[in-house]
C-alpha cells in the first residue's frame, strides 16, 4: 500500500490564515480561570513593584554594561532557551501516559472551544515560554547594540531621556516579570500537576 509524505501544509490545513511563526502565542488564548492571574496580572503587578524599586533608588540599577541587568538577563537566556526548547520536545514527543493524555483535574482548559488534553497544555506553555524567552533575549542584544546610537540621538534631544528611560525601564521590567511568572507557572505544571496521576 502506498502512501504519501504529509507536509506542512497538511498539517496546519485547519489554520492556514494564521501566522505560523506566532503559533506559540496560542497559548495566550487558552481559557482557565486561573490562567488570567500568571498572564497579566501577577505580571502587571510585578512590574510596578519592579519600577518603583528602581526609581526610588539613587544611584539607578545599571541596565547596559558589565554590571547591567540585561547582561545577566542575556546570560541567562542564553543557557535557559535551549533547555526550555529540550523541555518542550521531551513532553511533546514523550511516550503516551495514561494520565499525561487526559484532561487535568478541576476546571477545563479550552482552546477553541476544545479541551485540552494535559500534555497539550504543557506543550503551549512551554512553547510560549520557549518564545518569550527568545524575545526577550533578542530584545537585551538588540538594545545592547542600539544603546550607543540611541545615547547620542538622545543627547542632541535631552527632553526624550527621561521619557525614553521610563518606556525602557517599564518594557524591560514587564518582560523579565512576564516571563519570570511564566516559569514559576511552568515549574508548578512540571514538578506537580503533571505527576499527579488522579
Amino acid at each position: 500500500m502506498a502512501t504519501r509524505g504529509i507536509g506542512l501544509r497538511d498539517v496546519t490545513e485547519r489554520h492556514v490564515s494564521r501566522l505560523r511563526l506566532l503559533a506559540p502565542l496560542r497559548y495566550l488564548a487558552i481559557h482557565h480561570p486561573e490562567k488570567t492571574t500568571y498572564d497579566w496580572i501577577a505580571p502587571i503587578g510585578a512590574t510596578f513593584v519592579a519600577c518603583i524599586v528602581y526609581f526610588s533608588i539613587s544611584p539607578h540599577p545599571a541596565i547596559f554594561g558589565e554590571a547591567g541587568v540585561l547582561k545577566y538577563a542575556r546570560d541567562l537566556l542564553i543557557m535557559a532557551v535551549p533547555f526550555m526548547i529540550g523541555a518542550l520536545a521531551a513532553v511533546a514527543m514523550g511516550s503516551p501516559g495514561a494520565h499525561l493524555d487526559k484532561r487535568p483535574v478541576g476546571a477545563d482548559l479550552l482552546l477553541d472551544g476544545e479541551i485540552l488534553t494535559l500534555r497539550q497544555f504543557v506543550c503551549y506553555l512551554l512553547g510560549y515560554l520557549s518564545f518569550l524567552s527568545l524575545i526577550v533575549l533578542l530584545l537585551a542584544i538588540v538594545a545592547a547594540l542600539m544603546h550607543d546610537s540611541v545615547l547620542n540621538w538622545l543627547e542632541l534631544h535631552p527632553n526624550f531621556m527621561m521619557p525614553v528611560r521610563i518606556v525602557g525601564v517599564v518594557v524591560l521590567s514587564f518582560l523579565l516579570s512576564s516571563l519570570t511568572v511564566t516559569v514559576l507557572w511552568s515549574l508548578y505544571f512540571l514538578t506537580d500537576v503533571v505527576n499527579r496521576k488522579a
